[in-house]
């Protein structure tokens, strides 16, 4: 499964963030829009996203500058979409790990399978952490992310906590938050990391995710 790609989603009428001066109607704008995207998405991965400019974004999608001025005000809102779809790639993980959770003994499952699918995503899609480290040094789109971290994990926790104990309900959707939030660090650690390293960085990681959802199944969370 090496190489692992998730295709990003067309851009379609109500489902984009209000980043984009048109909203493009015509199959044509949609798949200029596509184009400039993933044009953008290499140069980010090429050269880091302080070096990637509008121009150099149009002349290799193309097309004039104008005619991504026409949909794009300016870098950031290619970020905010580069960013709105790298998300809907992190929902279908979580989407495709919750589908077969049957019981409280398919949780942890579930979680291991989540977590191999992001790694994998990044592993084959290396300019996705040079994308992200662009939405941490922007205060707005960084609220972005945080928004969209706490839906993931309470998506996770609205489809497992009726097995947990209702008096630990809120301590598990806390927790589930910053499980979420430390798979895309354990990941950017485990993608800096040899090989073999990584290897076990991820295992660590599973295991460690495991052994806190397990205390929430039987009961013992904050008996240690």
């Amino acid at each position: 499964m090496d190489g692992l790609r998730f295709d990003m989603p067309e851009a379609k009428q109500g489902c984009v963030r209000p980043v984009l001066r048109r909203i493009p109607k015509q199959e044509r704008s949609r798949d200029r829009i596509d184009e400039i995207l993933k044009v953008a998405m290499d140069l980010i991965g090429q050269k880091g996203i302080d070096a990637v400019t509008m121009k150099e974004i149009a002349a290799l999608s193309g097309g004039p500058i104008a005619s991504v001025y026409q949909y794009f005000p300016n870098k950031s809102a290619i970020i905010a979409m580069l960013y709105d779809r790298y998300i809907a790639n992190v929902s279908q993980f979580m989407t495709l790990g919750l589908n077969d959770v049957r019981g409280p003994q398919d949780i942890c499952r579930a979680t291991d399978a989540m977590v191999d699918l992001y790694n994998l995503y990044v592993h084959g899609n290396p300019q996705v952490q040079d994308l992200i480290n662009a939405i941490q040094a922007d205060k707005m789109l960084a609220d972005m992310d945080l928004t969209e971290t706490r839906r993931l994990a309470d998506l996770f926790a609205d489809a497992t906590d009726i097995y947990i104990a209702k008096h630990l309900r809120d301590q598990y959707r806390r927790t589930t938050f910053m499980m979420c939030h430390l798979t895309v660090s354990v990941v950017r650690l485990a993608l800096k990391s040899q090989p073999e390293e990584a290897k076990q960085i991820i295992s660590a990681f599973k295991l460690s995710t495991r052994a806190q959802i397990s205390l929430f199944l039987d009961g013992s969370y904050g008996d240690h």
